[in-house]
């Protein structure tokens, strides 16, 4: 079994379940299963997976989409998680942006308590920047005075952005914002943001 293998999971809702409609590679049809939550979708369509493949569940490496049956549901999530990752990214570029300009101005020989008015932020967290700099290290964005809810913290410390990524992110932002994203680019994104969330990746551009 490839590592790249990806089954899907589309769920739908049945009094107060989940039922769960499992397709995939070396499935010779759709399975169904049913569970309360939708956390435990994931384990138990890899169960039923291996069951039908007759394969040893610990040799089995392959990633689970799972969409939800009900296509307005789907694509509120899917536009509300194209709207979180773009929050990330802006908040990360905010935060890479203030360490830069803290970290400028002090050469030119700012105090810290003007360089924290002028960026409206404490003279603490100033402090707190150039230390980080002073290490090689990249600013959070709670440290740069940034405050968002869009996202939580162990997910914006996977994100290293790069220009490459930006720019992909940004293509993927507009065409979303016109109305014309794919199907394929909303799952990449949804798909994207599901290997940031459980740290499968530390980077975005990572294979």
């Amino acid at each position: 079994m490839s590592k790249h293998d990806t089954y899907t999971i589309t769920a739908s809702r049945s009094d107060g379940w989940w039922a769960l409609t499992v397709s995939g590679p070396g499935l010779k049809r759709t399975y169904h299963t049913q569970v309360k939550r939708l956390e435990q979708a994931e384990e138990m369509a890899r169960d039923l997976v291996v069951t039908m493949l007759d394969v040893d569940v610990h040799e089995m490496n392959a990633d689970f989409d799972l969409t939800v049956a009900d296509d307005e549901v789907a694509a509120e999530l899917e536009a509300t998680l194209v709207t979180r990752l773009a929050a990330t990214v802006v908040r990360q570029k905010a935060a890479e942006a203030t360490q830069a300009t803290v970290a400028d101005l002090a050469r030119r020989g700012y105090v810290h308590r003007d360089i924290g008015f002028l960026l409206g932020m404490s003279h603490q967290a100033v402090g707190k920047l150039l230390n980080e700099a002073e290490k090689g290290t990249a600013a959070s964005a709670d440290d740069a005075g940034t405050r968002s809810a869009a996202l939580p913290k162990e997910m914006l410390d996977h994100l290293c952005m790069t220009r490459d990524t930006e720019a992909l992110f940004k293509s993927y932002l507009l065409e979303a914002a016109a109305g014309d994203s794919t199907d394929r680019e909303l799952n990449r994104l949804r798909a994207l943001g599901e290997q940031l969330r459980h740290g499968k990746r530390r980077r975005l551009t990572d294979a």
